[in-house]
C-alpha cells in the first residue's frame, strides 16, 4: 500500500501489454481514439472522454446504463467496482483478457461512441 495525505491507499498494477491489445483493438473501431490515463489505469479515450481502461487485468468500460444493465443481466460482463467501491451505472468490467473483448466487440463500439457522442 502506498501512503497519501496520511491515508494508506491501495495499489494496483495494470497490465500494460493488454492495455497495448485494447488501445490497438480500440483504433480499428475508431481511429480518433487516444492515449490517456485516469487515476493512474492506461486509458483509451475519445476527445476528452474516456471509453475504456485497464485496471489490473481487467477491462473496464464506460456504455450506456441500459447497455451496462443489459450486459450485467446476461453475464457477458460484471459491475467495474474498483477497490470495491458502489456499483457504478455506466462502468462495466470485462475478465479474460483481449480475447472476451474481441468476442464482445460491440461493448467496445458502445463505450466509444459512448465516449465520442457525449464529449
Amino acid at each position: 500500500m502506498a501512503v497519501s495525505a496520511g491515508v494508506a491507499v491501495k495499489t494496483v498494477q495494470h497490465d500494460t501489454a493488454l492495455f497495448e491489445a485494447v488501445f490497438l483493438e480500440a483504433a480499428t473501431i475508431d481511429p480518433e481514439v487516444r492515449r490517456g490515463s485516469m487515476f493512474g489505469c492506461p486509458a483509451v479515450y475519445h476527445g476528452r472522454r474516456m471509453a475504456l481502461c485497464v485496471f489490473g487485468t481487467e477491462i473496464a468500460l464506460r456504455v450506456p446504463q441500459a447497455v451496462a444493465s443489459a450486459a450485467v443481466d446476461t453475464g457477458r460482463a460484471h459491475p467495474f467496482q474498483p477497490f470495491g467501491r458502489s456499483r457504478m451505472r455506466e462502468w462495466i468490467a470485462l475478465e479474460g483478457g483481449i480475447a472476451t473483448l474481441e468476442r464482445h466487440r460491440d461493448l467496445a463500439v458502445a463505450a466509444i461512441a459512448f465516449a465520442r457522442d457525449n464529449g
